[in-house]
């Protein structure tokens, strides 16, 4: 017994003081989800999303895109989505994201206005979309980019 106490109360006196001690954990940015449908966004139990509103992008900070080419095109938007205007009797505009992505990102490339001659042909990187079309001058062609990674 003398054996058991000098054994088993020094344990059990670490094992109750320990028990006070907790570690912490710093969490910089969360979601909490509740069953609550009135939020700001709904998920369900297979984790699919549901906006009641705009899906807004503000593009990373200090890291706006910008773009290049023949004819001297514009650009309005974020590494996520924006409109480029085709300059003058532009044939190529290359975006290049402000922040290169880790994968290559799934663009889909829209024009606003019908091409007379020539569909737009493009091309995807982890740092630029690259486009080429024909020779005309001011066609608003938009785009949309996402990335598992």
């Amino acid at each position: 017994m003398k054996r058991f106490r000098h054994l088993v109360l020094p344990s059990l006196l670490i094992l109750a003081l320990s028990a006070g001690i907790g570690i912490t954990q710093t969490i910089n940015k969360a979601i909490q989800l509740s069953q609550d449908a009135s939020g700001a966004f709904g998920v369900d139990t297979t984790n699919n999303v549901y906006f009641p509103g705009h899906i807004l992008n503000t593009g990373v900070a200090g890291a706006a895109p910008s773009v290049t080419g023949t004819g001297t095109p514009t650009l309005s938007g974020t590494d996520v989505a924006g409109t480029i205007t085709m300059g003058a009797s532009a044939t190529t505009a290359t975006v290049l994201f402000g922040r290169a992505y880790v994968s290559t990102p799934n663009c889909v490339i829209s024009p606003q206005n019908a091409f007379t001659t020539t569909n737009i042909a493009y091309t995807v990187t982890t740092t630029r979309i690259a486009m080429t079309q024909n020779s005309t001058s001011g066609n608003l062609v938009n785009y949309f980019c996402t990335a598992a990674s």
